[in-house]
């Protein structure tokens, strides 16, 4: 299990484990890999019992079910990107609330808004 939380920063929504591998490798995706590399990496600290010499790197780069484990936990991984990106897709049409300041948006009120004044001083001339 996994806390991951989420946050406004520079006005951007940031999950914090990134959902994503990044630069400092602390990433949901990074981590993962990491449990991954740790297990197969396993089979070269064990020593063979059948000989006296070498480890069982490679019958473990050779099964089958393990290269598809990596690849489903790979496509997992992917589809986990995808939804989180896919949530804040949701709020798109509301990202004003987060991206302008106030000041930003109510210049930008002001200036798409009816200027009321027009319409008073045409039901006067009337």
């Amino acid at each position: 299990m996994f806390d991951i939380k989420v946050s406004l920063q520079n006005r951007e929504v940031i999950f914090d484990p990134t959902i994503e591998s990044n630069y400092r490798q602390n990433g949901i995706r990074d981590i993962i890999n990491k449990i991954v590399f740790d297990f197969i990496s396993l089979s070269s600290q064990m020593p063979r019992i059948d000989s006296n010499t070498g480890d069982y790197l490679v019958e473990i780069k050779d099964q089958f079910e393990v290269f598809r484990t990596t690849q489903m936990i790979s496509s997992n991984l992917n589809e986990i990107e995808d939804a989180t990106k896919g949530l804040i897709g949701k709020y798109d049409d509301q990202a004003f609330l987060w991206k302008e300041t106030l000041e930003e948006n109510f210049k930008n009120f002001l200036e798409s808004g009816k200027d009321i004044k027009e319409s008073i001083v045409k039901k006067i001339e009337i």
